[in-house]
């Protein structure tokens, strides 16, 4: 579902949350098992990726995911 959402609207970064502000983002998890009722509304939260340099390395925080993605030199924070 999210991955629809995300191509239907045009955008990679965003949760899904439920009527009663519970942000689904697990994406293995059924909507059923994440207590997602039939016709219950969702919203798509459209967050903002957000890149940093240090020295010789990069940290991309992925909002959707709730993650953070680091590349480039080991002895500057990166994870090659």
């Amino acid at each position: 579902l999210k991955l629809l959402t995300q191509k239907t609207l045009g955008r990679g970064f965003l949760k899904l949350v439920t009527t009663d502000g519970h942000a689904l983002t697990n994406p293995i998890v059924s909507l059923h098992a994440a207590g997602v009722q039939d016709q219950e509304h969702l919203t798509a939260v459209v967050q903002q990726a957000r890149v940093v340099q240090s020295g010789a390395s990069f940290a991309l925080w992925c909002c959707g995911g709730n993650q953070v993605v680091a590349w480039g030199n080991p002895e500057y924070g990166g994870d090659c």
